[in-house]
This record gives C-alpha cells, structure tokens and sequence, in this order.
C-alpha cells in the first residue's frame, strides 16, 4: 500500500470512528437531548435562515467595500504575522499519534510535507465552506464561486506562511545575521507602506463633511484608488478578486493570477524546506505535557502565574477563604483578552455604520459613550456570569484540594462564587460610572431626569443581579456536574454539547429570573410609597430593597449549596 492509499484510509478511519463514537454517546438521554437542542439551534438559528438567490443590487455599497477592505486587510495581516510574529522555526506540526504513527515510517520527508499541505488545504477548504454559508451570500450573487475564490485564497495564505516559516528557519540558522537581515527588510517594506499611506492621504486628506452621508464611504473608495495605497494593496486584492466575482466572466478572468500565484508558493515551498522533523516531535511532546498538566487541575505554564502581579497582599492571618479569593482573583488576567475581544467588536460595528453612511454616529463621541457604557453595563448582567468563569466552574478538577483545605462547603462555595462577583461588579460599576458622566447622549429633559437616579439604581441593582447569577451557574455545576461539566481539558465537544450547553444557559436564566421575583416585589413594596415624596430619585431606594433580597437569597443558596458540595462527587463524569 502506498503512503498515499495509507493516509486516505487513516483519515477515512477516523472519520467513521469519530462517528461512531459520537452516535454510541446518543444512547445515554443526555447527549440525546443535546444534540436535538443544538441541531435545532443551529437550523433555526443559521441553516434556515440562508438564502442563495439574493444580488449584489440589494447591498449598500459600503457593505461590499467594507467587506474587500475586510478580506484584504486579513490578508495582508496574515502575511506580516508570517514573517514577523513567532518563533523561527517550521510552521508544520505534527500531533502525538502522527509523530509515532508516520515518523518512524519508510516515509520520505517530501511525503510528511505533502501530508501536512494537504491537512492544512482540507482545513482551508473547511474555512472556506463556512465562509461561504454565512459571509458569501452577503457579497457575492454566486456562492460557489465565493468558496472556490475563498479556498484558492486560504490555502495560498497556508502555502505562504509555510514557506515564510521554512525561510525564517534558515535566517535562523545565520544567527544575528540572519535577524538582522530579516528585520531590515521587514522595516523597509514598513517604510515603503507608510510613505504611500503618507501620500495617498496628501493627496486625499480626511474629509471635514464627514458626517453627511456616503461622504466616508466615498473617501475611503478614492483613498483606496490612489496609486500609492492601491500599489500596497494590490497584491492582496488580487488574491481576492475570485471570491469577490459578481459572474462567471469575472471570476474567469480572476482565476489565472491567482492559480499562479498558488503555483508559485507551492514550488517556492519545495524549494525553501528544510528538516521539521525534530521542532515536530518537540511541539508534540510539550502540547502533550500541558495538555496533561491542565487535566490534572495545574497550570500549563508553570512560571505564567507567579510572573503576574497579585491583586492584593495575602496576610498570614485572617479568614482563610480569603486565599481562594486572592488565588481566583489572580486569574482575571486570563480575561483580558475577552476585554479585548469586546472593544475590538464595538469599533468593528462603528466601522460596519460608518461605511454604510452612517457617520453620523462619531460626530460626538461623547454622546455615545454615555448610552454605550449603561447598555454594556446591564448587558454584564446577563454576560458577565457566563465569560467570568473564575469560580467552581474551574477549580472543580481540584476537588481533592479543595475539600483537603480546612474550610467548611460553605466557605469553599462562598469565596469561589465572590471573585467572579468582585469582577464583574467592579467592571459594571465603571462602565456606569463612565455612562454616567458622559450622559444620555440626547438632549431630552425626560431623559435628562431619569439618568443620574435611574443609574444610581443600576449602581446598586446591577452587581447583585450578577451575583444571583454566578451562584446559579455555580450550583448547575455542583448539583448536575454530568449537565455542566467543569471547565477542563477534555471537555465534551460537538452538535450534543452544544444543546447541553444552550439548555444550562436557559435553565439558569428561568431560575434567574424566579429569583428576581422577590427581589423585585421588595422593590416595588419600598419604591412605590416613597414616589410621591422623592419621585424620580424612590428609584434608588426601590433598587436596595431589591438588591438586599438578592443578596439575602444568595446567602441562603451558598449555605445550602455548601453542604450538596461537601458530598460531591465527579468521578463519574469523567472526560470522554
């Protein structure tokens, strides 16, 4: 059998035992259920909702441009990252059962290599499909033509990025020579791209009319047009230009650059390799290592949390619940990219009005600021419980730790749930304290009455209601453990898990919202009969009673919820 026939047949095989695997777990009620919920999530949701027949006539053009700015922007990025970001060594690898299974093989290096392009094109071809089910119909008339431009796209970025590892391997090799080389012309090519940038905004400065609208659009069509930005990006927009055909002609006349272009990587991939074969089986032994290391409940970099700054200095004495806290509180940093990940959608979304016609929208930023950081603020309220996992919800691999410390399940369940508390309460509370002060973004006396007493009742309402809704997902976590699996390597994944995962989501917000019940009828008992006294201002006073029944509720579920922890057992639950 050639190693070809052989491949063929190990994917195949694995293919058909994921499967199995995956329609064996159906039989326990569990994944059934799942996998209904998230099939019929992902109909209801995605599948049912694509149309195919729609024309580039019915989208605004500045959805069209942003969506090429967008595509070469990617690009163009992907292709900086390959040679500037990294480490210098060889992109391929290889995973555990590869390396034993195929290195000691009669296999030739150029078979390896092949194997690995056609793995990284399978997966180019998958980024492709899904591109094209949600994004192509958007911007093309014809979605096979969109995948077909998409997947040449993809896998010449692939090509490239191989062989600008293979390369970076070799200047590697020369030592500073080598990284000085690279980095000068790394900087040479920066400079040329900002001098052109430089000039085509000469020659198109920023336009002060900016908020009538398509004025930005039309600024950003002719600053891409200039010969100096349009030289910079030229190479991207070729790549591109198949997925972005409005018709067949178009995409014919598409094809042959970038076929070329793909024919040229792959041979300059052949021409630039060099041996993988031992960064391979390193990068395996150590994804292998942390995988273990984060099974068992440790870190998978033994030094990334002792190099952080604690939050607080952890007294010798004191309430010994205190450390859990300080300990939980220190993985915050994990966040910071989720932080990230939501200032980068909100300029995505500005960017998204702006080229439709909408600038309006920055003419003053402090008009949005104010109503933005209030809605984000109770947004956290709904959110917050889900990103902010720094809780049981991670600490559960470390069961046998826990219950070995000298603390009551009380105590234990307590100083899991304040950290994620303290967190996104204080996240809350600036995010409102930034609205408020900016203001309500309109000049409206109804809205100008209501801010300051309806965000002072936020203040004090929105923490608590964050707090009523940790504890929920924490108790999920103790009270049905095989429905909420802890977060940890191993995980169950796919279509079941997702449907395990919407059903909690929704369990926890019906319970949610039956505690908030008392917590609001309190509200209303206190908030009413002071109207006609205070009247705007009964708010914030109606919001602490709320806020107090919240609390009191919380109190007594961390009492009860400590004791079902104390005889919790997960071994049965173990990751499939």
């Amino acid at each position: 059998m050639s190693f070809s026939s052989a491949v063929v047949f190990l994917w195949l095989a694995s293919s058909r035992n994921r499967l199995r695997l995956q329609l064996q777990r159906l039989r326990r009620p569990r994944y059934l259920v799942g996998a209904l919920v998230g099939l019929g999530y992902v109909y209801s949701i995605f599948l049912r909702r694509l149309e195919f027949g729609g024309t580039l006539s019915n989208v605004p053009p500045g959805v069209r441009l942003f969506a090429e700015l967008s595509l070469v922007v990617s690009a163009l990025v992907t292709v900086f990252s390959a040679w500037a970001l990294g480490p210098d060594r060889p992109s391929l690898t290889f995973t555990e059962s590869e390396v034993v299974q195929l290195f000691p093989a009669p296999v030739t290096r150029r078979s390896l290599l092949h194997y690995k392009l056609a793995r990284g094109l399978m997966g180019a071809a998958a980024g492709a499909l899904f591109a094209s089910l949600f994004v192509g119909r958007l911007v093309s008339p014809a979605p096979g033509f969109f995948f077909l431009g998409a997947f040449l796209s993809l896998g010449t970025l692939y090509l490239h990025s191989t062989a600008a590892s293979f390369m970076r391997t070799r200047w590697g090799e020369w030592g500073t020579r080598g990284l000085v080389a690279r980095w000068v012309a790394l900087g040479c090519v920066l400079a040329a791209v900002g001098l052109a940038v430089y000039s085509s905004l000469e020659a198109h400065p920023f336009p002060r009319t900016v908020g009538t609208p398509g004025v930005l659009r039309n600024w950003v069509q002719s600053l891409v047009e200039s010969p100096g930005l349009s030289a910079v990006l030229w190479p991207a927009r070729l790549l591109v230009a198949p997925a972005l055909a409005r018709d067949a002609s178009d995409f014919l006349s598409a094809l042959p650059p970038v076929l070329v272009l793909a024919l040229a990587h792959y041979v300059w991939v052949r021409l630039a390799e060099v041996p993988f074969e031992e960064s391979a089986v390193t990068q395996a032994e150590t994804r292998t290592r942390e995988r273990a290391q984060r099974a068992s409940g440790g870190s998978a970099r033994g030094g990334a949390l002792a190099s952080r700054k604690a939050p607080f200095r952890l007294s010798a004495r004191g309430r010994p619940e205190v450390a859990l806290i300080w300990k939980n509180l220190i993985t915050r940093r994990r966040m910071t990219g989720g932080v990230v990940s939501v200032l980068a959608s909100l300029l995505l979304g500005c960017a998204i009005v702006a080229m439709m016609g909408e600038s309006r929208f920055f003419t003053d930023t402090r008009r949005v600021l104010g109503p933005l950081g209030v809605s984000l603020a109770a947004m956290m309220a709904v959110v917050g419980p889900s990103v902010f996992r720094m809780d049981l919800r991670m600490d559960l691999p470390k069961l046998d730790l826990l219950r070995a410390l000298p603390l009551a399940g009380w105590q234990v369940v307590g100083a899991e749930l304040a950290a994620s508390a303290l967190v996104v309460g204080a996240l809350q509370l600036g995010l409102l304290t930034v609205g408020l002060l900016c203001g309500p973004g309109a000049e409206d006396p109804w809205l100008a009455t209501w801010w300051w007493p309806g965000g002072v009742a936020l203040a004090v309402l929105l923490p608590t209601v964050s707090l009523a809704g940790l504890f929920v997902q924490n108790a999920a976590v103790v009270l049905f453990p095989a429905w909420v699996p802890a977060d940890r390597t191993g995980s169950a994944r796919g279509i079941e898990a997702l449907g395990q995962r919407l059903l909690t989501l929704v369990g926890s917000l019906v319970v949610s919202l039956v505690g908030l019940l008392p917590a609001a009828l309190a509200g209303a008992v206190v908030g009413f009969p002071l109207w006609s006294s205070l009247e705007v201002w009964a708010l914030p006073l109606g919001a602490a009673a709320a806020s107090a029944v919240l609390a009191a509720e919380v109190g007594l579920g961390v009492l009860t919820l400590g004791r079902a922890f104390e005889h919790l057992d997960v071994s049965e639950d173990r990751p499939e």
